[in-house]
Formats: structure tokens, C-alpha cells, sequence
């Protein structure tokens, strides 16, 4: 008896669906993970980083919202991204020489 192996060439109706499916599974886990950022940023509302701890505040200054912790021997400052900048705006080069400075520490 000799083992015959048949090939299918799939159909153009089998190709529609699988493509169907591929962009459905993508687009469901995209969504999951958009989820999964937003529980995460819901959990962490209000926790700061170096401490650990549920205990940041919104102070606006200069019409920036900053973030403080409030844990005693702790004090941290969170900055959003582009906060540093609008904070720094209008110090003649000193955002620049303290990026390069912060910077350099990881070179």
C-alpha cells in the first residue's frame, strides 16, 4: 500500500474567512490590551513611584498639573511627559544643560 498524500489548495471562500478571523483576533487583542493599560492606570491612580504608596496630590503650578506625593519622607514629584518643559520655558537654556546632565548620569 502506498501512502498518498493529497494537497487542497484552500478556496478563495477558506482565504476570506481566515483572513476574516486573523483581523478579528487582532483587533481583539488590541482591545484587551487597551483594557489591560487602562485597569493598570486605574489601580496605580494616585501611586507614587519611589515610595509605593497611594499618596499623590495635583498641585497645578504655573497652570501645569504636578503630581506630589504627600508620604511623609518621601516628597517625590512626578512629571507627565513635556511637563519638565513647559516648567523650564523661558529659563534660557536650562532645561537643556539639566537633560544633558540627567542624561549623562546613564551614558
Amino acid at each position: 500500500m502506498v501512502n498518498e498524500r493529497i494537497i487542497v489548495k484552500p478556496s478563495e471562500e477558506d482565504l476570506y474567512f481566515k483572513e476574516k478571523d486573523r483581523l478579528l483576533i487582532e483587533e481583539l487583542r488590541v482591545e484587551a490590551a487597551k483594557e489591560t493599560e487602562e485597569s493598570y492606570s486605574s489601580a496605580h491612580k494616585n501611586h507614587c513611584f519611589r515610595c509605593g504608596t497611594h499618596s499623590l496630590v495635583e498641585v497645578d503650578h504655573k497652570g501645569i498639573s504636578i503630581d506630589i506625593c504627600v508620604n511623609e519622607g518621601c516628597g517625590a514629584v512626578h512629571l507627565d511627559p513635556g511637563e519638565m518643559e513647559k516648567i523650564l520655558d523661558g529659563e534660557k537654556g536650562v532645561f537643556k544643560n539639566v537633560k544633558n546632565s540627567v542624561s549623562s548620569i546613564f551614558k
